[in-house]
Parts: C-alpha cells; structure tokens; sequence
C-alpha cells in the first residue's frame, strides 16, 4: 500500500536579492524584495514628493531649483527604502552602509542601485497582463 505525505513542504523564501555592482567591481548590495506593505510605503512617499516635484517644476526658477532637490528627495528614497545592505565598500576607513553611501559614496553606485530598485518596482510584461 503507498501512502502520499500530506505534510506540506518548507518553502524558502528570502526578503532580499543580492546584485554584484557591475561599476564597482567586488562591491555587492542587496535590495528588497517588494512586499504590499512595502510596495504601499514606498507608494505614499514617492507621491508626496512627486506631487511636490510637477508642482515645483512648471513654477519660476526658484520652484525649478526646489524642483530638482525634490529629484533628489527621491533618489535618496529609493536607496533609503530599497537597498538593505552593501558589502565589499569601504568609505572613509568604514564598511560602507545605505548611509554613508548617499552621505558621501560613489555617485555611479548610487544611480546603479537606484536603477536596480526601479526595474524590481516596476512590472514585467507578462505581470502587466494578468493584472
């Protein structure tokens, strides 16, 4: 007689994925994975300052100037809500952090980072689809 285990399997998940930087060689940093709550968090701060920023922006060169800090506002979200760690980066003589990389990093690996929240945010094809 055969019997089927009906004793559900551990499925293994991980919150993060890591990515070696492709413009700094031996540097690695791991981004969130997008979660509802995460995905409503980071939805919420980047309206406000998206809403600031159109606002900011058809305005005088004052407002434009405001603008472009408002830009900046956002690139610093990204990093601050989407990179978890960095490895293999060494600033000032102390393993890098999120931190210390928006403070005083290499721009190139911040806009790289960046760049890599963006694409795991933003919908595939196929998910544009069935949604």
């Amino acid at each position: 007689m055969s019997f089927l285990s009906l004793s559900p399997r551990n499925i293994q998940y991980t919150s993060v994925i890591w990515h070696e930087s492709g413009t700094r060689p031996g540097v690695r940093y791991a981004t969130k994975r997008i979660s509802l709550t995460q995905r409503l968090e980071l939805a919420r701060g980047l309206h406000e300052l998206m809403a600031k920023n159109e606002f900011l922006q058809a305005g005088s060169s004052l407002e434009q100037a405001e603008a472009s800090i408002a830009d900046l506002l956002v690139r610093r979200l990204y990093l601050n809500w989407g990179v978890s760690q960095i490895e293999g980066l060494v600033i000032d003589g102390r393993p890098a952090s999120v931190q210390s990389v928006i403070d005083s990093g290499p721009e190139n690996l911040s806009n790289e980072m960046i760049a890599q929240v963006r694409s795991e945010l933003e919908l595939s094809e196929a998910e544009r689809k069935n949604f």
